[in-house]
């Protein structure tokens, strides 16, 4: 088999970006780290095969690997991670990232060619100075949601497809791309003018989501990028966290719940349980929004041995039907991403091609799509 004669420095370059060290590389590829660097190099040349297998394990376009040059490499949105160790990204998160910046600089040519098409970013804005409980408040009168239409949703779930379509009315590209669940529970992107959200869809519950959902909301409003774990010894997640819990369950109103009772109080499970259902979050989130205000003891939330919330485990079904490709795409890039490119491609600003690659459905699926989205 024929040695192809591509730069080593675009190797390197692949490698990088996936923020791969040499000896793990190696290792995803079954050579030596000294083979992969006569490679980097371009001491040596790879077979095909090997090509292929990087393609595979980087994750990347075999095409990119055949680049007479490297591209620039984009700098990562800031790294708020410390509840885990701040371990490095995996390849699974970096091409997450990678897609989600991806879709703001494609919505960003298709302004370009239209402006209209491309809602705009219409949200408050923050300083970390600021209290985050009056930026809460702001910014839920913003959304117009009242307490009352909160507790009649359903169920987490529908909570949480509630919360996106609003934060989506604001102008705001929402994506739930499943990473690993131990690293990190969402980012935030922007890009000239537009910005993404992206919750991790391996969180282990509704109520993390919808939280996430909300922290990465914060994010923006100080107008930051960032990669975020939700801990509490960063100022800056710390304001968010506050941010979300504020936002979710507003002071007047879990008074008024939590009437006649001595505080500082200490709720069991069951009263933690019951308020967590009445506003929809977590009982993670209720628990700590009890304490910040005062209406538990100082310590209440980590005083509990085991977790707060723990996942619940799908009813096994008889059913013999497959997933909804259709649907499980749209849950992942959004109503917001997969209406916009619709419109694009109704508007001719993109062809049937580019919206296809886009959404990640064959051509001949996009009137599914269409009809799906109402």
């Amino acid at each position: 088999m024929a040695e192809v004669p591509v730069n080593g420095k675009v190797l390197e370059w692949a490698r990088t970006i996936r923020g791969l060290e040499i000896d793990s590389a190696a290792d995803l590829l079954h050579i030596t780290s000294e083979e992969l660097r006569a490679l980097e190099s371009g001491a040596t040349k790879p077979l095909v095969s090997l090509l292929r297998l990087m393609s595979e394990r980087y994750q990347i376009n075999f095409t990119s690997l055949l680049m007479p040059e490297p591209l620039p490499i984009k700098k990562r949105p800031t790294d708020h991670r410390a509840r885990r160790g701040a371990r490095p990204l995996s390849i699974e998160t970096i091409v997450a990232i990678q897609e989600v910046g991806e879709a703001l600089e494609a919505f960003e040519d298709i302004g370009y060619e239209a402006e209209s098409i491309v809602p705009k970013l219409n949200i408050g804005a923050a300083q970390i100075e600021d209290d985050p409980e009056a930026v809460a408040a702001r910014e839920r009168r913003r959304f117009g949601v009242s307490v009352e239409e909160q507790q009649a949703w359903h169920n987490l779930y529908e909570a949480r497809r509630e919360w996106r379509q609003r934060i989506e009315n604001r102008g705001v590209f929402t994506y739930m791309i499943p990473m690993p669940a131990e690293e990190l529970s969402g980012f935030s992107l922007l890009h000239d003018g537009l910005a993404a959200i992206c919750v991790n869809d391996r969180e282990p519950t509704e109520g993390a989501k919808v939280f996430t959902l909300l922290h990465e909301y914060c994010h923006l409003l100080l107008r930051q990028s960032g990669i975020s774990d939700e801990n509490n010894s960063n100022r800056t997640e710390r304001f968010c966290n506050e941010f979300a819990a504020s936002f979710l369950i507003p002071r007047g109103a879990l008074v008024e719940e939590t009437k006649g009772v001595v505080v500082p109080h200490e709720f069991s499970d069951a009263e933690v349980k019951q308020l967590a259902a009445r506003f929809r979050v977590s009982n993670s989130a209720m628990a700590l929004r009890l304490e910040k205000i005062g209406l538990a003891a100082k310590g209440f939330s980590g005083r509990r041995t085991g977790p707060w919330d723990l996942p619940v485990e799908r009813r096994p079904t008889a059913s013999v039907r497959q997933p909804d490709y259709l649907k499980i795409r749209m849950k992942r890039l959004g109503r917001l991403h997969t209406a916009t490119i619709m419109r694009a491609l109704k508007r001719h600003a993109i062809n049937t091609f580019d919206a296809s690659d886009l959404i990640g459905v064959k051509p001949g699926s996009l009137g599914k799509l269409e009809a799906a989205l109402g």
